[in-house]
Order: C-alpha cells, then sequence, then structure tokens
C-alpha cells in the first residue's frame, strides 16, 4: 500500500492513470493537516510537453489539473504560487477559459517562465528546459514562431 505522499507524488508527475491514482487517493481522508508535496512548474512543463508529444489529451490534461485542484495536501512555493494556481485552474477549466492548445501550452511555458518573487536560479534553469523544448517543437514544425 502506498502512502499518501507516494500518491501525491505519483498524481503530480502523472506516472499512472488517472483512474488509478484517484482510486488511490480515495483511501486517504480529504482533510489534511501533514506537509504538503509542492507542486513546481517543471511539473505542467513535462504534463504538458507529453500532451504536445500526444501521449495525453487535452481531456486527459484536464482531469489531471482537476485532481490537483483545491487540495489540501497539495501545495505551491510561496515564490510562484500565483502563477501555478492559475495554470491550474485554466487547465481544470477549459470550458471558462479556453481548450488547450499548441498555442495555449507556448503561452503557458512563457507564463512559467516569467520571474518570480524569488530563487531566480530555478527560475533560470527552467526558462532553458522552456527553450529547450520550444526549441525541440520549433524544428518539428509543430509550433511557428510569432511574427
Amino acid at each position: 500500500m502506498n502512502s499518501r505522499k507516494q500518491v501525491l507524488h505519483t498524481l503530480v508527475t502523472f506516472e499512472k492513470p488517472l483512474e488509478l491514482i484517484a482510486k488511490e487517493l480515495s483511501r486517504f481522508e480529504w482533510d489534511y493537516e501533514g506537509e504538503p508535496v509542492i507542486i513546481e512548474p517543471i511539473h505542467v512543463v513535462s504534463v504538458l510537453n507529453r500532451f504536445l508529444s500526444g501521449d495525453f489529451n487535452a481531456k486527459q490534461v484536464e482531469d489531471w489539473a482537476n485532481l490537483i485542484e483545491c487540495r489540501e495536501d497539495l501545495d505551491y512555493n510561496e515564490s510562484n504560487q500565483e502563477q501555478m494556481e492559475q495554470v491550474i485552474y485554466e487547465l481544470a477549466n477549459p470550458e471558462l477559459e479556453g481548450r488547450l492548445t499548441i498555442e495555449r501550452c507556448n503561452g503557458i511555458f512563457f507564463v512559467l517562465s516569467l520571474p518570480h518573487k524569488s530563487n531566480q536560479d530555478y527560475t533560470k534553469k527552467l526558462g532553458l528546459v522552456l527553450e529547450e523544448i520550444l526549441s525541440h517543437y520549433r524544428m518539428s514544425g509543430v509550433l511557428v514562431n510569432p511574427s
């Protein structure tokens, strides 16, 4: 039997089908007093990269974000909390915020690469990872440079 933190890590990294993750999460109480698992921008970038690669469809990304949204046992770093909450909200609510497209992913990558309140080294590393991902998709013809 997996611990709560193990199941949450599996959720934020989307390592298993969501049906299995949701079933595992249902074993735990909703209210939580312990140390939360932190969702990092790289988790969102990884899921969107897998969407762009065709590993996930838009509905799977929406369902993933819905499982994450408003959980007491998940949290964000203070330095990027606003950006992360907004991105997860948008991904969880495509009817209100617009469906997930290549252009939308590009916009999310940009938002997540903006400087945050602190942790400039992390932001710089994330920006380099995002640029590498975008470069890959531009070279493959999936993304077109806006002019």
